[in-house]
């Protein structure tokens, strides 16, 4: 007898299949002269082999550092459902010179975080190691600092304050991200692992639904 939890989930991606309108599919003409700056709310997209639907879309406008003023610089985040797998992640864009995209493959914790001596990092140590520009090392692996910046977080019209610590590895194909998150009236730590993706490994299959536009 097959699991109920992966029926259900086999039932909703199959549902969302039937959903794809074929008045809204990309012609394959088209389809290299859009990026995933195209993608909205109800979009399918390739990438890897993968299908992806676009579940949402909410974007972190970058901060001054004490959060008074807006700045003219977004980050897009796209949190999308894998048909095939069923596994839900994120994409995220940006556009600094050229567009620069990049998948999120795991959230981490401080348990797994230690400095260049093998020692625990943990959030007292986050404004030492970015005055410092320190590295830190996950999973064996050296991770330098790169940028921290106050944003805020977009989504469905409310917002959220948001401090980013960025670390890249020597190759500059992955990424290490600890987010500070403020708004609970108590701090809390997210981190996550992401790895870069050529823009051109994505294919824009068909436009969102009318009106899922972020606003």
């Amino acid at each position: 007898m097959i699991d109920t939890a992966l029926k259900k989930s086999f039932d909703q991606r199959f549902s969302l299949v039937r959903t794809l309108d074929k008045t809204r599919l990309i012609p394959e003409s088209a389809q290299a002269s859009l990026t995933l700056m195209d993608a909205e709310k109800g979009s399918f997209f390739t990438c890897f082999s993968d299908t992806y639907y676009v579940k949402g879309k909410n974007r972190y406008q970058e901060m001054s550092e004490d959060f008074a003023t807006r700045k003219d610089y977004f980050i897009t985040e796209l949190t999308c459902l894998c048909l095939e797998t069923g596994l839900v992640g994120h994409f995220e864009w940006e556009v600094d010179d050229e567009l620069e995209i990049s998948i999120t493959l795991e959230q981490t914790s401080f348990k797994y975080i230690k400095d260049e001596e093998g020692k625990a990092v943990d959030e007292d140590d986050l404004e030492q190691i970015a005055e410092d520009k320190d590295a830190i090392v996950y999973a064996g692996q050296k991770f330098w600092y790169e940028d921290d910046w106050a944003a805020l977080y977009q989504r469905n019209g409310r917002e959220e304050k948001v401090y980013m610590y960025e670390f890249e590895n020597e190759e500059g194909s992955l990424a290490l991200t600890i987010e500070e998150w403020t708004g609970s009236g108590r701090d809390e730590y997210r981190l996550y692992l992401s790895k870069s993706v050529v823009p051109d490994q994505i294919t824009i299959m068909s436009k969102g639904a009318p009106g899922d536009e972020l606003l």
